[in-house]
């Protein structure tokens, strides 16, 4: 069990050790305004520790989805724990398949990473890395209210170009936060192998972002929002 201290007030979160939220959501909690009153959205929500941020932080309704039966399932606890059972519903689907709206605020942290062959789902993107995040812009555009938000967490490493243009489209775009994250060649050869190797001719393409000083490789994490036009 972990107890994070958000700027909303304490979130309990429990569940199993692989699916326990990490530094992405603490930098998107730190950063994420939630509006009283606002329909919100949480595609891809893990043990659901955003979607009951959202909760606490004023927000009239909330759903969370997931493909992950075991998220879901600690998703759903971790809201009885917090008492928000009653303010926030966990649906098993793809992104906001399961999710009509209307929206006003979509908060998407994704699976992002770039591999040349699919792998554990909690962290592949496809092969640039752009698949989920696309589609997830895609889905929120069809289903934000005029003036509602998408706020989505994009790494450096995932074709922030491509994704950035796909953004453009349907929303009117800013960047609300960015930090550097160190990683060695090893860490992402561990998610499954060759990874690395990929991630360097993804950036010869001019795909991923990444470089390297005297303190070792790192990427750049950065928060976007973008307002539905």
């Amino acid at each position: 069990m972990v107890i994070h201290q958000t700027p909303v007030g304490a979130i309990v979160e429990d569940g199993p050790p692989r699916l326990l939220s990490d530094h992405a959501t603490a930098f998107t909690w730190a950063h994420l305004q939630v509006r009283w009153g606002d329909r919100v959205a949480e595609p891809g929500c893990g043990t659901g520790v955003l979607s009951l941020f959202c909760a606490l932080a004023g927000a009239a309704s909330v759903v969370g989805t997931d493909i992950d039966e075991e998220a879901l399932a600690a998703a759903r606890q971790n809201a009885l724990a917090n008492r928000l059972a009653d303010r926030v519903a966990f649906r098993q689907g793809s992104l906001l398949e399961p999710v009509p709206g209307p929206l006003d605020l979509v908060v998407a942290l994704l699976p992002h990473k770039p591999a040349p062959r699919p792998f554990d789902h909690r962290y592949f993107g496809g092969f640039d890395g752009t698949d989920l995040l696309r589609a997830v812009i895609e889905q929120a555009a069809a289903r934000l209210v005029p003036g509602g938000r998408l706020v989505l967490y994009l790494n450096s490493i995932a074709h922030p170009r491509r994704v950035l243009a796909e953004f453009d489209r349907a929303f009117t775009v800013r960047k609300l936060a960015e930090k550097r994250r160190s990683f060695t060649v090893e860490e992402f050869d561990r998610l499954t192998p060759g990874m690395f190797a990929h991630l360097e001719a993804r950036r010869a393409a001019g795909e991923a972002e990444f470089e390297e000083d005297a303190d070792g490789l790192y990427f750049t994490a950065r928060l976007y929002e973008g307002t539905r036009r």
